[in-house]
Parts: structure tokens; sequence; C-alpha cells
């Protein structure tokens, strides 16, 4: 936590001179942010994906970032929330169906200019936009990946499951050292979100429940991703933190009712996306992947406080 520990340093010093009491430094220290840069997944896109889909999509050209469309929920999703909460831009790369890697799950014949938009596609792309620059050393810089090197892996084999969570922590590992050598010195890395029928396991093996055994495959994961920002965070000169999407969402789930919503379930006919619903406004699970806009605008409140953040 260097950067911030910088920042809160200055903070102390300008306190104290100015005959002020000196601010305490850690958990929930204040973030002064210029601006939101987002590299993920679906559950960043506000709609690069679902536009590049519905339009031409073979004329080897993609939609730039900051494409608004169809996200993988009913509405708005975090960046946006916290853009408008924070009154702050993003700029935001993320692919729907994006591996950790160059590629995405959903660029098959029917979308070939989505092939490799994966995290270290997306990595290029922020790079080359840069021109030469240094990145923006105030901004946020959000990065989220992994979920879908595991979507195509039989969850019963143990075996592949380590591999699939070997890469995508690899790549990861790449995605942050890069950024940090760009100039970034805030980066916050998302843990996957929860499947919707929860385990209590950290790996598939030991989970009994072959439905539960995804989401057992989800947590490894969170926890290769959690010892990976740990290790980043002690090496790096940037600020390396995880927002943990998996351990809020379980927590909006277990309360379900206390955060205005439905009691949770896990059976398709509650998710939103189910044939025939019309209202989800008190839903959880907007389909077997994502989740609903209204979870989505308590896990921005979350994120704010997690990381005391303000707009500059």
């Amino acid at each position: 936590m260097k950067a911030l520990l910088k920042r809160v340093a200055l903070v102390a010093v300008s306190l104290a001179a100015a005959g002020c009491a000196a601010m305490d430094a850690g958990h929930g220290a204040h973030h002064a942010v210029s601006q939101l840069v987002f590299i993920g997944d679906s559950n960043l896109d506000i709609g690069r994906a679902s536009t590049e889909r519905e339009g031409d999509t073979q004329d080897g050209k993609v939609v730039p970032p900051n494409t608004v469309g169809r996200r993988s929920s009913n509405a708005e999703i975090l960046p946006e929330f916290l853009s408008s909460r924070l009154g702050l831009k993003q700029a935001n790369y993320a692919w729907g169906g994006a591996t950790s890697g160059m590629t995405n799950i959903i660029g098959g014949d029917g979308a070939p200019d989505l092939r490799n938009t994966g995290l270290l596609a997306q990595m290029a792309e922020f790079e080359a936009a840069l021109g030469g620059k240094p990145a923006d050393a105030q901004a946020l810089y959000m990065v989220m990946a992994g979920s879908n090197d595991l979507a195509a892996v039989d969850k019963a084999d143990q075996a592949a499951v380590d591999v699939a969570i070997a890469g995508a922590v690899a790549n990861l590992r790449g995605a942050i050292r890069k950024l940090d050598a760009l100039g970034a010195e805030f980066i916050v890395v998302g843990t996957r979100t929860p499947r919707p029928v929860l385990s209590e396991h950290d790996r598939a093996a030991d989970e009994p429940s072959t439905d539960a055994k995804n989401d057992a495959a989800g947590r490894q994961l969170n926890v290769a991703i959690r010892k990976l920002v740990a290790e980043l965070d002690a090496e790096l000169g940037a600020d390396v933190e995880v927002y943990d999407f998996y351990a809020d969402i379980r927590d909006v789930i277990a309360h379900a009712e206390a955060y205005g919503l439905s009691p949770y379930s896990a059976d398709p006919a509650n998710y939103c996306t189910a044939e025939g619903r019309s209202d989800c406004s008190r839903l959880i699970n907007y389909d077997a992947a994502h989740k609903t806009t209204a979870v989505h605008a308590i896990l921005a409140d979350k994120f704010i406080e997690r990381f005391g953040l303000s707009a500059q």
C-alpha cells in the first residue's frame, strides 16, 4: 500500500503544519481520484460486447471504449454507479466474455471481431491510447478477469480447474505489473462473483454437490486472486487492493431483506431473465452468472466506503 501511505503521509504533514490533528492511515483511508479506468469482463462491460454483436461484427473493427449498450444486467452496473456517484469520468475498456488472456469466449463465428478482446488485449489497447505518455497516477484502475477462463472447464476435473486458475493468475499478474510500469498508483482487482448455487468450499473437488462445484471453483480462484494482490502490493510501487465482489454479494444474499431485496433463491425461475418476468427490481440474480442492477447499486456504495473514495 505504498502509494496510499505516501498520500496519507502528505496529508498528515499538511495537517500538522496547519496545527490540526494528523489522520491515521489504514483501511478505508481517503482516496481522491481523478478518473475511473475499467479493464475486464462482463461485470464491468457497459455495452461493448452487445453493441459489437448486434452491429457489423465482421468489419475488422471493434467498437471503442465507453460504448454504452446492453449490459449483463437489467440496467446500470458498477462502473456507471461509481462514475455518477463520484462525479468522475470513466474510461471503460471491458468486454463481456473476456478471458484473462487475449481471447473472448463469445467471439465465435458470428462475432469474429470479439475474438481477441480479452484482458491482455484490452491492456494493449489501453497502452496504445496513452501514446507513450504515462498513465494518470491519480486515477483508479479496476481489473477484473478470470471467471471466463473457468467457463468451459469441467468443474469435476480438479486438475483442469487448477490449470485454468494458474493461467488466469499469471495473466492478472502480468496486467497489474504492466499498469504499475505505466504509472498507475491505485489498482483494484475484483474477485469472481458467486454462482447461483452457493458453496462453502474453496475447491471444486471438496464440494459434494455437483450444482455447487461452479461456485466452489470460483471461490478457489478468489483465494488465488487475494494471494496475488497481497504479493503484488508488497512488490510494486502501486497500491494494489482487492475489491471482494464475492464477499459483498454473499453479504447481500445473507441479508437480502435488509437491503430491500427478496429472499435469495438460486432457482432459475427467479432470475431476472426468466421467461415472463417483467419486474426484477428486488431480485439478486440477473442470470446464471450476473447480478441485477439493484445489487450493483449496493456494491457501488460498498466500494466507495471500502476505499474512502471522492473526486479530486
